[in-house]
């Protein structure tokens, strides 16, 4: 894709459900069609959704790195939780 994202929208209008979207995706929750929907077409229009999605890969990764257990469900969740408080504001 070209480095160049002028052309993509610079906000969301439906944020908070795109931010539930991702995270079911990621989580292995969304249906195929809802993943092709979200990665393939709204990913490619919307600033905020590919920074937010590229993030949230970004910190899975680095928790999956460094964590040689998996995490507590609490503190997922702790996490998930300040992610959307902050992306919301």
């Amino acid at each position: 894709m070209d480095s160049d994202k002028s052309y993509m929208k610079q906000d969301c209008p439906e944020k908070n459900e795109c931010l539930k979207k991702l995270q079911a995706i990621l989580d292995g929750e969304a249906t195929p069609e809802q993943r092709t929907d979200f990665l393939e077409h709204h990913l490619e229009e919307c600033l905020p959704c590919y920074k937010n999605y590229h993030l949230e890969v970004a910190i899975r990764q680095l928790l999956k790195a460094k964590c040689c257990q998996e995490a507590p469900q609490d503190l997922i969740e702790s996490i998930k939780s300040k992610c959307t408080e902050k992306l919301s504001s």
